[in-house]
């Protein structure tokens, strides 16, 4: 990485406020990394909310300054203090394509067994550092990250309260997640609150492409996959879905708007807690 030298060798490392990070390895032997926004006001008296996002790397730095901006300003905003919680791998890559296939694709070995370390590794080592409100859990993930937080939704539904899909690759394996999709359909339990959100340039016309990537867009059917999947879910009663669909945005420029909505759709109402007693 390029630093300043010479006159310019005041310059200084830039961190986010009331934000940490710790290298851990799971039981199973992988190394990740954690980056958390701990809220430096008191704690709820039923725990802080809490956001968990997967490529903690790209997306954490995004989520956590735009919950803790729009915290500062509760009585505008309605959200209060919250615990955004990053998973990343010690690479540091925005999006470290090995690791993420083989931790948030629903193959054997994938998705379940990451979904397990969360549930039984991350969230305890988190609580440990910051009480945090089990009924007021969240997930959210961009591209294989939001086809990560639909099948947490239909396989474990009660493991977080709000789901956000940002652009979910629901196109992978010719949109097998349509099998999970309608088992949970058609059973008993309620999944709370989820928001699909997508880019208005992820499929249609409006990018310079060459032929090759226009053919790979309208193949993949990012806005309407994600549009159909929301009618039927909203339809079910299984969740409260809402969609968002983000004009002018491609595929990677979508995230922060993407992640200011989701913030949004998580966290309002918060700034109404009441503080745990002294």
């Amino acid at each position: 990485m390029a630093q300043p030298d010479g006159s310019d060798a005041d310059y200084q490392p830039v961190a986010l406020p009331q934000s940490w990070q710790r290298d851990f390895t799971a039981k199973d032997g992988s190394r990740y990394r954690l980056l958390i926004s701990v809220p430096a006001g008191p704690t709820p008296a039923r725990g802080f909310p809490s956001m968990l996002l997967v490529d903690g790397h790209a997306l954490f730095p995004i989520a956590a300054a735009t919950a803790n901006l729009q915290a500062l300003r509760p009585e505008a905003t309605g959200i209060g203090p919250a615990a955004i919680i990053g998973i990343g791998y010690p690479s540091e890559k925005a999006f470290d394509a090995e690791r993420r296939q083989r931790d948030l694709l629903p193959v054997p070995g994938g998705a379940d067994r990451f979904l397990d370390m969360i549930a039984g590794e991350v969230l305890p080592a988190v609580e440990r550092l910051v009480p945090l409100d089990p009924a007021r859990r969240a997930l959210a993930g961009h591209s294989y990250g939001g086809l990560f937080t639909l099948h947490t939704l239909f396989t474990r539904p009660g493991l977080f309260a709000a789901h956000v899909a940002g652009s979910p690759s629901i196109w992978w394996q010719d949109r097998a997640i349509l099998a999970s999709e309608e088992a949970f359909r058609r059973g008993a339990a309620h999944g709370g609150r989820l928001l699909i959100t997508v880019g208005g340039l992820e499929q249609g016309p409006g990018l310079a492409v060459g032929p090759q990537r226009a053919e790979r867009l309208a193949k993949a059917r990012m806005r309407d996959n994600a549009a159909e999947m929301a009618e039927r879910l909203d339809a079910s009663g299984r969740v409260a879905c809402s969609f968002a669909e983000f004009p002018g945005e491609n595929h990677v420029s979508v995230i922060p708007p993407m992640l200011s909505r989701a913030v949004a759709f998580v966290l309002t109402g918060t700034a109404q807690d009441k503080v745990a007693a002294a």
